[in-house]
């Protein structure tokens, strides 16, 4: 029993003698804005063949849909307390919202009974996809000072407060069996239907860690940089095919064709799979209180 008191006096003794010896200031906040670098390069593919149909024997069409990745800039801020001169716990955020280039080329090829095939492929006109993330997260804080220099590193768990839109274009194929004057005939064209992901949005959980380094020019003020890579599992995104009236560009056999219902199609369209994980490089101001 003595001894465990003499170990628990000996163990204050030292905590207090720690805390004394710390004169530095304990709260940080930062404010930056820098570079990231995105992880939104993603496929998703529609693909329907379909036949006998008539005189048709099959058609197939395909649309693949690429979501090119883009970089942007970012925006954060930080608040750090440190319990000891050299540990603390920080709370912070960032703010990322890169566009991706969606390309969408088609293809297809059809054939009728006892007849060479047909085929053609090209690219629809290029969109746009738009991720928005604000990751918020709850850190670990370690620092090293050498003289009017802290090197830093930290480490925790993020909640992500993301949100996504997009829009492209497939190819969608029709037949049509009527007369003509030599007599019954059959038709096949294709059109271009636009798709979309509506916006969605979703809170993911993941975790960020970076490193950095400050250049106090006074006191209460330095010059910080940091790299920082943020985490979170990629969200799989549905197609929306757009109904309406559409007229075929392929052979311009037919005129305002109306569709009302594209389930199908949407049934055979794989899903976009969405990552908001991104590494940025940032610089700012840290203010000492």
């Amino acid at each position: 029993m003595r001894k465990s008191v003499l170990v628990l006096c000996a163990l204050l003794l030292f905590s207090a003698a720690l805390f004394a010896r710390y004169d530095e200031t304990k709260v940080e906040f930062s404010l930056t804005g820098g570079y990231a670098l995105g992880s939104l390069a993603a496929r998703s593919a529609y693909s329907d063949t379909w036949g006998p149909d008539y005189h048709l024997q099959s058609v197939n069409e395909n649309t693949a849909i690429t979501l090119a990745n883009k970089d942007s800039f970012t925006l954060g801020a930080s608040f750090s307390y440190f319990f000891t001169p050299n540990v603390g716990i920080q709370v912070g955020g960032a703010y990322f919202a890169p566009t991706g280039d969606i390309s969408s080329d088609w293809s297809f090829t059809f054939n009728y009974y006892g007849l060479p095939s047909h085929s053609d492929s090209g690219s629809f006109a290029m969109t746009q996809g738009k991720l928005t993330t604000i990751p918020i997260y709850l850190n670990l804080i370690a620092k090293h000072r050498m003289g009017s220099v802290e090197i830093f590193g930290t480490a925790g768990p993020t909640i992500f407060f993301n949100s996504f839109e997009a829009t492209a274009s497939s190819i969608y194929g029709d037949s049509l069996y009527e007369s003509y004057w030599w007599g019954w005939g059959q038709s096949v064209d294709f059109f271009e239907i636009p798709i979309s992901i509506r916006k969605t949005s979703w809170t993911g959980f993941g975790f960020d860690i970076g490193a950095g380094i400050d250049f106090k020019f006074s006191p209460s003020v330095a010059l910080t940089l940091e790299a920082r890579y943020f985490y979170c599992a990629a969200k799989e995104l549905s197609w929306t095919w757009t109904t309406g009236t559409y007229s075929s560009f392929e052979y311009g056999y037919f005129q305002d064709w109306t569709y009302d219902d594209f389930s199908r199609a949407e049934s055979l369209t794989t899903t976009l799979k969405v990552n908001p994980s991104f590494f940025s490089f940032s610089g700012g101001f840290k203010f000492y209180f």
